[in-house]
């Protein structure tokens, strides 16, 4: 693997864990510790515990002495989403970034249920953080895995391109594991971009 290949994907790591990335109706803001508390919140609720194989609820202090080993790691990049307007509504990140590009894991994806029916934020995440994956890390393919009960998120993934691969086991639960090619992930998009395009013009 050439160094700078690796050298390049550190690079856009760094940059972009303080750079916004900006959407119609969301904005993917990197991490910092002063979110840990909306972050705690969130994923704290019965329901995302769940789909998360969360098996006890965290705590601010744990939350911050994660975020203190995830700003030493250099392949892992994890941003908290942010309606427009201001208000904190999830999370979604990129880990496990192969130095030389081959692979990473989608994860950590959730969104506030208070506002998951006012826009298609699911939708736009997933499409900012896999065009980041795509177009800016340049990796060759996405890994996910959904709770195999968690009916919305597996539907989204198929419909992002994802291809199912085979039945795993996490923490005790039954998760489903898929697999996202640029050249699917392309036949699907633009669909996903019509869909934000008709919200707003609403």
């Amino acid at each position: 693997m050439p160094e700078s290949r690796e050298r390049g994907i550190r690079d856009i790591i760094r940059e972009y864990r303080e750079k916004k990335i900006e959407g119609l109706f969301l904005d993917l803001v990197p991490y910092r510790t002063d979110l840990s508390p909306e972050i705690v919140r969130l994923r704290n609720r019965e329901r995302n515990r769940h789909f998360l194989a969360q098996n006890e609820e965290i705590t601010p202090e744990s939350q911050l002495a994660w975020g203190e080993r995830y700003l030493l790691r250099e392949d892992d990049i994890y941003w908290c989403l942010f309606r427009k307007g201001g208000d904190f509504i999830g999370t979604i990140r990129l880990y496990d970034i192969a130095p030389d590009g081959s692979s990473l894991t989608q994860g950590s994806f959730m969104i506030d249920e208070t506002y998951s029916g006012e826009a298609p934020y699911a939708v736009e995440a997933e499409l900012l953080s896999l065009d980041f994956a795509f177009d800016r890390l340049k990796v060759q393919s996405v890994i996910n895995e959904d709770r195999a009960d968690n009916r919305i998120m597996n539907s989204l993934t198929k419909r992002m391109g994802f291809r199912f691969v085979k039945d795993t086991v996490i923490c005790g639960a039954s998760y489903h594991y898929y697999l996202l090619s640029e050249e699917d992930y392309r036949k699907k998009r633009g669909k996903a971009e019509e869909l934000l395009r008709y919200w707003k013009e609403r």
